[in-house]
């Protein structure tokens, strides 16, 4: 019987809890106003914050976000692109090339540039990995 009580008592408190602070959020307590009617900015570069809120950006920084993940997609090429850009010798090469470069094997990578003939790869192999 007892043990009913203590958790309708703990559901009680923690339920008057979470109205006190969605209350509180709702009124703006805590957000600060200049009293003729105007918010003012919560948080931002000006504000003088140190810790904003996590998870909450103003409408300039989703519209910034948006476009410049857009960007991003527009800008990326997919193989077929490259293929159709630059020939699937070329791309199949780059592939090859890149994986010795990711093994670290940078001057293997290089000749094999250099033997297919593709001294800009070479250069790019070279300006990569700067210990050659």
């Amino acid at each position: 019987m007892q043990v009913r009580y203590l958790v309708a008592v703990f559901a009680g408190v923690a339920a008057l809890a979470l109205a006190d602070g969605a209350a509180a959020q709702s009124t703006g307590g805590g957000t600060g106003g200049t009293g003729n009617g105007r918010s003012t900015q919560v948080w931002g570069p000006n504000s003088g914050r140190t810790f904003a809120p996590v998870g909450r950006m103003t409408q300039s920084q989703y519209l910034f976000l948006y476009e410049s993940e857009s960007a991003r997609r527009d800008s990326a090429l997919n193989e077929q692109v490259l293929v159709q850009q630059h020939g699937a010798e070329r791309v199949d090469l780059a592939y090859r090339v890149g994986a010795l470069v990711d093994l670290g094997r940078c001057r293997e990578a290089r000749a094999m540039a250099l033997d297919e003939g593709d001294r800009q790869m070479a250069l790019r192999v070279r300006q990569t990995c700067r210990g050659l």
